[in-house]
């Protein structure tokens, strides 16, 4: 097992966002199209004057809960299922865990709904962290146990 190196996971996640993006835009025509307003004014004007209307407030919550569990379910399923994600496949990376086995549901979800959070919160330190870990393992890795790994060249 070749631990993978940190500008393939990167630019892994980088595909694997652009893919979400278009899922999300996929995923939410639908709920926009149920209101005259747009999303993007609410969404401004919610950020910059701290106003929102209540059609826009639902529509605002409902977009969030849209997004955030197409996010869960791509990420935890695509590793629980397959052991990769469209991005990590492209690159050849694999998510195993610690023993080299493949990574269950629970150990996905960990993942993705504790690691991730814990990894983004102090100004994403936890997904660099790979840059200094002799496994090149990120926080959510740790967490999780579980390495990403890749050919012998990455």
């Amino acid at each position: 097992m070749t631990p993978a190196r940190f500008g393939r996971r990167y630019i892994a996640f980088l595909l694997d966002i652009v893919f979400l993006e278009l899922l999300g835009v996929f995923a939410t025509v639908p709920l926009v199209n149920q209101t005259d307003q747009h999303l993007t004014k609410i969404m401004i004007r919610w950020i910059t004057v701290g106003d929102i209307s209540p059609e826009g407030a639902w529509l605002a919550s409902i977009y969030c809960l849209v997004l955030g569990l197409l996010w869960a379910m791509y990420f935890i399923g695509f590793t629980a299922v397959c052991g990769q994600t469209p991005g990590k496949r492209i690159l050849g990376l694999h998510v195993v865990d610690e023993n080299g086995a493949p990574v269950d549901w629970g150990a996905a979800s960990t993942r993705f709904l504790i690691g991730y959070p814990v990894s983004l919160l102090p100004l994403g330190l936890g997904f660099y962290w790979a840059l200094v870990d002799k496994n090149n393992q990120a926080w959510h890795d740790k967490i999780s146990g579980t390495l990403v790994i890749g050919p012998a060249t990455s």
